[in-house]
């Protein structure tokens, strides 16, 4: 999440009406504890993912599965959010309805499934602190829209990015093996389609409420999951869950899936972007910390250097954003109120 402020471009009375989109009330706090239980409960994943691959199901049935069972969550979410909202309406266009599923089949869709495939090659706690170099390639997209360099600065950190990168996946390694590699690739794929959501989203979500674009996007990826699954498997009919593997599904919809993306989105329009950037940062290490007590996976010296790097580019990278949009706004309020002194 690197936008500088909460509301890029947006002006005070639009704010105000953005800010009524949400469900739960204001507070910085809430927004803080939000944001930090969202980044833990995300870090879940592909430990509930790891789980239900011991129990027989592959990465087919869990991301279809998880896919198509969270979108009514959303679309409940949605509703609710547009009851208690009546004054203040969303606005909908069929661009904006498109551009929202089109960007759930990317990153919800093939993102999600690619991501699902690589969690049978690599540890979790990998896959998440690849996965958190988004950032970085947000910002590198943002340069490549606007034809752009980012400051040195934003460079060095996008450099500490791809080095924090490497030190994880082990690329220096000669001794990866085939499939580590092509896990390693299929979460960077992800992690820029998860870059791609979150500028597309940063646009769309003043208009139509976090709320509603999730449940449009989620519903999107869903239809496509319905419809990969019944062609590419035995089929709907086909799937024989036992106790376990439905509580475990259960627990990756609603605890790794559903809340936590709400309370990111909730816990954004209290303390913005950048400072829920810099919460969300409990991710990798949470991670860490899950996959060693459940499944004994450890970090090399050279892994946890990598990770530390990463977290820190981002870190940097929303701080330093922070730091220009301030520099920004206190320009434009001055000028503001220049052209309203009295000739």
């Amino acid at each position: 999440m690197v936008t500088g402020d909460e509301y890029p471009g947006v002006n005070r009375r639009t704010e105000r009406r953005v800010r009524s989109l949400s469900i739960l009330p204001r507070g910085t706090l809430l927004g803080a504890l939000l944001i930090a239980a969202s980044a833990v409960m995300l870090a879940s994943k592909g430990l509930f993912a790891k789980a239900l691959y011991t129990q027989g199901l592959n990465y087919h049935d869990v991301a279809a599965i998880r896919s198509v069972l969270a979108v009514p969550g959303f679309v409940l979410i949605a509703v609710i959010n547009g009851q208690r909202t009546r004054r203040s309406q969303s606005f909908f266009t069929p661009w904006a309805i498109v551009a929202a599923a089109a960007s759930g089949l990317l990153c919800y869709y093939l993102g999600s499934l690619m991501d699902f495939y690589a969690l049978t090659l690599i540890q979790a706690n990998v896959e998440r602190a690849l996965l958190f170099s988004y950032p970085a390639m947000v910002v590198a997209l943002q340069a490549v829209l606007t034809r752009r360099w980012p400051p040195l600065s934003t460079l060095g950190a996008l450099c500490a990015t791809t080095v924090g990168i490497v030190l994880v996946t082990g690329a220096a390694d000669t001794t990866l093996t085939a499939e580590e590699i092509e896990g390693v690739a299929w979460v960077l794929f992800c992690s820029m389609t998860i870059a791609i959501y979150f500028l597309v989203s940063a646009r769309l979500t003043l208009s139509m409420g976090s709320a509603n674009f999730t449940a449009i996007a989620m519903t999107a990826a869903g239809v496509a999951f319905l419809v990969h699954y019944q062609l590419t498997t035995p089929g709907w009919l086909a799937i024989d869950l036992n106790a376990g593997s439905a509580l475990t599904m259960l627990g990756l919809v609603v605890f790794a899936t559903i809340l936590p993306l709400f309370f990111m989105a909730e816990g954004v329009r209290r303390i913005g972007a950048s400072r829920g950037a810099l919460i969300s940062t409990l991710g990798p290490p949470a991670t860490a910390i899950m996959a060693y007590e459940f499944y004994g996976e450890i970090l090399t010296p050279a892994q946890i250097i990598g990770t530390l790097l990463v977290v820190l580019a981002v870190a940097f990278l929303e701080l330093r954003s922070r730091q220009r949009q301030k520099t920004a706004n206190a320009a434009a309020e001055h000028a503001h109120n220049t052209t309203e002194k009295p000739a």
